[in-house]
């Protein structure tokens, strides 16, 4: 079933240079986009939000090391390997189970989710198309990414479950932070004028 339903997904794969661009953009901008929703999130005022960045940031250093140990025990090789594959993206043939994509996605749209965050509809959306674009790219299988999935979920939930824990480690970063932005230039010149 894993292959039948990879090769239906990858069946799509260059027939239509439209969405094989999107899909290969979906496949390798994940990394950046991730990056780039923690900063949003950190930026924004009050702590609120803050937090959530925390959260994910913490989801992805266990899930990433849950995957990283997975692969030291489980070798799953990649579909391009033992099949013939359309493959849209150069990529090492190493383990595909779990998804480091799918992980890295999941773990950023539950957090938003589970936090109740305005952005956790579109970031689970998108994450869903990430995963569908790396087994449309040729690079994974369906359920490396319904495994990255339960991985995500599972150490999502463990994360705000056990958030008292952690809430010293958030509270040096806040301070870390707002030394950091008492120093710069821009609020100088804010509290000489004031």
């Amino acid at each position: 079933m894993n292959y039948s339903i990879f090769k239906l997904i990858n069946s799509f794969a260059g027939k239509w240079p439209a969405l094989d661009s999107v899909m290969i953009f979906l496949s390798k901008s994940a990394i950046l986009i991730v990056i780039g929703i923690l900063c949003y999130l950190w930026i924004q005022k009050g702590t609120e939000r803050k937090y959530t960045a925390f959260y994910i940031g913490l989801t992805l250093i266990l899930a990433l090391g849950g995957n990283f140990i997975i692969h030291q025990f489980y070798y799953h090789a990649r579909p391009f390997v033992n099949h013939h594959v359309t493959k849209l993206i150069s990529h090492s043939s190493d383990s595909s189970f779990v998804s480091d994509h799918g992980t890295l996605v999941f773990s950023t749209a539950l957090i938003l989710l589970f936090r109740k965050d305005r952005l956790g509809l579109i970031s689970f959306v998108w994450a869903i198309l990430v995963g569908i674009s790396r087994i449309f790219v040729g690079v994974h299988y369906p359920f490396d990414i319904i495994g990255a999935f339960i991985l995500a979920g599972v150490v999502a939930i463990v994360v705000l479950k056990t958030s008292s824990l952690t809430e010293p480690i958030m509270k040096i970063l806040l301070k870390l932070y707002e030394r950091i932005i008492k120093k710069l230039p821009n609020n100088k010149k804010k509290n000489l004028s004031s």
